[in-house]
């Protein structure tokens, strides 16, 4: 059976009076050293609905794609120089559903949300690893995919800001213990680079009818660990890569 990124509901639970306010900046113009022309790339893609015909009578779930800049980075084997970040978690192995997997921070769209997978996704973001959604500026939405639950499913891309508020080393003080065993950060440029994928197969899933499995294995040198990236996760960063770094 072919697994993909974790979207149940969080253990941790809020009262009404323990959830952050959810306003999250929309994303204007932004003006970054080193790494504006990629973000505006992926401003490009607006922050309006683009569901699928076939997703739309499905229950919602979002997750977050959070991009932060990390200092004195540069990737000498890409042919565009970029400090910029994505933000990866991995589920606890004692998990009874997808234990032990790299994901997205994200979940099921909860009444509260009012509709806004934006919303959901920052909630979520801040109930798993406590980055508070006024830390969150979206500036794209990806087009939605189908969970293996028959989940739609919204990326949203998000940059941090300022970025120590998603390094993982800050996050892990404030992550939920019971979602998240590990936080660790990939540079974006990573995904861009066909090389780096070490098996692909397309297969037929669902309404998709040519979905291709990526699988990478990352080294993180902070952690000395290493990390197995593949499924869903796998599918939105690639799709994320590609247009931050497209030719």
């Amino acid at each position: 059976m072919v697994n993909f990124l974790r979207i149940t509901n969080p253990i941790l639970a809020f009262s009404s009076n323990d959830r952050p306010s959810c306003v999250v900046k929309k994303s204007t113009t932004i003006a970054m050293s080193g790494t504006d022309h990629i973000l505006t790339r992926l401003q490009s893609l607006g922050l309006e609905k683009k569901d699928l015909p076939h997703h739309v009578d499905l229950k919602r779930a979002s997750v977050l794609v959070p991009l932060f800049e990390r200092e004195d980075f540069s990737d000498s084997t890409a042919n565009t120089k970029s400090n910029l970040h994505v933000l990866l978690t991995q589920r606890p192995a004692r998990m009874s559903s997808h234990g032990g997997e790299v994901c997205f921070p994200g979940g099921r769209q909860d009444e509260e949300d009012n509709g806004d997978d934006i919303i959901t996704a920052t909630r979520e973001a801040f109930e798993e690893v406590g980055l508070h959604p006024q830390h969150v500026e979206a500036i794209g939405r990806m087009e939605t995919v189908e969970s293996k639950h028959s989940l739609c499913v919204t990326p949203i891309i998000g940059l941090i800001r300022p970025s120590l508020k998603a390094e993982p080393s800050n996050l892990t003080l404030n992550a939920n213990a019971n979602e998240v065993e590990a936080a660790f950060a990939v540079p974006l440029v990573y995904f861009a680079d066909p090389k780096n994928c070490v098996s692909q197969t397309t297969i037929q899933y669902g309404k998709w009818k040519d979905f291709v499995m990526r699988e990478y294995l990352f080294d993180d040198d902070l952690s000395g660990r290493q990390f197995r990236i593949w499924g869903l996760t796998a599918h939105i960063v690639h799709a994320v890569a590609q247009i931050a770094f497209q030719e």
